[in-house]
């Protein structure tokens, strides 16, 4: 245990203002007690006294500010010896507060949201969710909040989300987009997120009239591959990889894309066979409610390779959702015609294949596409048009008989 040590620090119990030795590990809080040593007549500290699990859905985190300086916290975890949840407070000197929040944020679940946070304006609102934007009163920064609702038959799930989002914290992507805060209160759970001011990458897609270029589209893809390859690594699926879970930091910043939304996401090795994701991205393993793996998200970025290089869905000739769903179990997809370069169908064709010859994303980053330097700009209309023609005589036109 001693080996994760991140930091430590001198607290003291606000009940009675007895020393405190706070020692943080990776998702436990050690808080040992001071007691004389009799033999050096000196204070040490007892380090076991009370191991607090960060990671648990019942240990929960709020903190004491006097205007914007933070004097302390407040921790309730449950006590399994006393077979009850427990309250602590504890204060500490205001840079050292300040150091162990920042250590905690993303890391740990806090409580009191209301206090720090102020409502600005509603962007979804659904039944068990709501995403929104808020003012952080610390930093005056806007923030995306998701808020899921806390139900019995979907706790589980939620907590699964939250151990994967506090999985991906730990262990951070540049095309992640990480979570910065998370809230547990008494009926939902909030997620706090930068506000991505590029919008999704329907949006930008969109924007461009369905139509981008070569180079965008290798960047876009080898960005997405590699965010992927990262999950997958750390052994968790996504599940609902499509062009409205894919965000832009800042606008017109095509480098600044992440994936975003793990409200299906799964640890490799605990995917059941219920039915997830978006019709249309959706591996047709999933569909079928057959056994799969972390190659379903590689089937979904093929889907979204498919609209980023023609403008058009996969499965753009359904006729209603249930035709749609009907198309994609059946993996009767239908390339479009305005996709003609060899090495984008290849990679296409072996993303959206069967799952038993389906790449993983370290192949897809080692295909072709990536590496030769493709001669055919995009869209096709902007190649044709620089093509270069002789000047032929027309022989159905009269010649000029002026000498």
């Amino acid at each position: 245990m001693f080996q994760d040590l991140i930091f430590t620090c001198d607290v003291s119990n606000l009940k009675n203002n007895l020393p405190r030795l706070l020692c943080l590990y990776n998702s436990k809080l050690v808080i040992g007690k001071q007691i004389l040593n009799q033999n050096k007549n000196e204070l040490t500290y007892e380090l076991r006294e009370r191991s607090i699990d960060l990671s648990s859905f019942t240990t929960t985190i709020s903190w004491i500010f006097q205007e914007k300086a933070i004097l302390g916290f407040k921790v309730s975890y449950y006590c399994y010896v006393q077979n009850a949840q427990k309250s602590l407070n504890y204060l500490g000197a205001a840079d050292k507060m300040k150091q162990l929040k920042k250590l905690l944020d993303g890391q740990a679940l806090y409580t009191d949201f209301n206090k720090d946070y102020l409502f600005t304006s509603c962007l979804v609102q659904k039944e068990d969710l709501e995403i929104s934007k808020y003012l952080q009163v610390e930093t005056g920064e806007i923030k995306l909040i998701k808020k899921v609702k806390i139900k019995i038959n979907q706790q589980l799930k939620l907590q699964q989300e939250i151990k994967i989002v506090l999985a991906l914290n730990y262990q951070r992507h540049k095309n992640i987009l990480e979570i910065d805060e998370i809230y547990k209160e008494q009926e939902e759970v909030i997620f706090i997120m930068k506000y991505c001011r590029g919008g999704t990458l329907y949006n930008y897609l969109m924007k461009r009239n369905y139509q981008l270029e070569q180079t965008e589209i290798k960047l876009i893809m080898k960005k997405l591959l590699k965010g992927v390859k990262h999950m997958h690594k750390l052994g968790i699926i996504h599940r609902d990889l499509k062009l409205d879970n894919v965000v832009f930091e800042q606008e017109n910043n095509i480098k600044s894309i992440k994936i975003i939304d793990f409200g299906f996401a799964v640890e490799l090795g605990y995917q059941n066979l219920v039915r997830c994701g978006t019709p249309g991205y959706m591996a047709p393993e999933i569909l079928n409610q057959e056994d799969y793996n972390e190659l379903v998200d590689i089937y979904s970025l093929g889907s979204i390779f498919h609209s980023l290089l023609s403008g058009q869905k996969l499965y753009s000739e359904y006729q209603d959702k249930d035709h749609l769903i009907l198309l994609n179990k059946l993996n009767k997809f239908r390339v479009s015609t305005k996709i003609i370069n060899t090495e984008q169908r290849q990679l296409l064709l072996l993303m959206i294949g069967h799952k038993k010859h389906r790449p993983s994303a370290s192949f897809c980053l080692n295909h072709q596409f990536f590496k030769k330097k493709c001669e055919i700009s995009h869209p096709i209309e902007n190649q044709v048009k620089q093509l270069c023609f002789p000047n032929l005589k027309n022989p159905f036109r009269k010649q000029s008989l002026i000498g």
